[in-house]
């Protein structure tokens, strides 16, 4: 059985890109004999509908079952359509999810996890962003920055579920998300935060 994942890398070891419609890659994974095809997701810096056109090319590519972290409406309109069946909510090293669903341990969804968006900066979780930081002070959205005098990479968060909750007017808060939901947005963070360190990392020696 063919099956696509969305991955932040291109073999079996890499990790679970949460984001289908933005993701780099797609891995089809046959799970006969655990064999990989690498596809390139060539929607992911589209300015709208990138999950709808992200779907129809995994659809395309023959896959049975999608395995991912989020995944929104309207995507998920294209695989009903299809009758592809598709496990969100799932993060952490590819091979481990495969060998979990082989199991028959895991769970097709049949509606998304995210609200429909539109536009290339929708984020996965609309009540948090990631912040930037300047120096060593707090970054945008209060979030801490991380380096010495020059821009860092923040942590902030923009709460728009909570911020000026108290004030009059005020939107009320978000109603509260899963346990599931919350993980996944940490995973998320989590993976985000590692890129940003790899890109300093990086910087740190280029200047050396």
């Amino acid at each position: 059985m063919k099956i696509a994942v969305s991955s932040t890398g291109t073999d079996l070891s890499a990790t679970i890109d949460e984001r289908f419609g933005r993701c780099r890659h797609f891995l089809i994974v046959e799970t006969d004999d655990m064999s990989v095809e690498v596809m390139d997701n060539t929607n992911a810096e589209l300015s709208s509908s990138a999950g709808i056109q992200s779907a129809s090319q995994v659809a395309n590519a023959g896959a049975k079952v999608v395995i991912t972290g989020n995944c929104g409406p309207k995507a998920m309109q294209v695989f009903n359509q299809t009758q592809i069946p598709v496990i969100l909510g799932q993060h952490g090293v590819i091979r481990d999810v495969i060998e979990t669903f082989k199991k028959g341990d895991l769970d097709a969804s049949t509606s998304g996890n995210l609200p429909q968006t539109s536009g290339k900066t929708a984020s996965a979780a609309p009540q948090a962003a990631w912040g930037s930081g300047r120096g060593g002070g707090r970054g945008v959205g209060g979030g801490r920055g991380m380096g010495g005098g020059g821009r860092g990479m923040g942590m902030g968060r923009r709460c728009a579920g909570t911020f000026g909750a108290n004030q009059p007017g005020a939107q009320p808060s978000a109603a509260p998300r899963s346990k599931q939901e919350e993980l996944a947005q940490l995973q998320q963070q989590a993976d985000e935060l590692k890129r940003q360190m790899a890109a300093i990392e990086a910087k740190i020696k280029d200047l050396t």
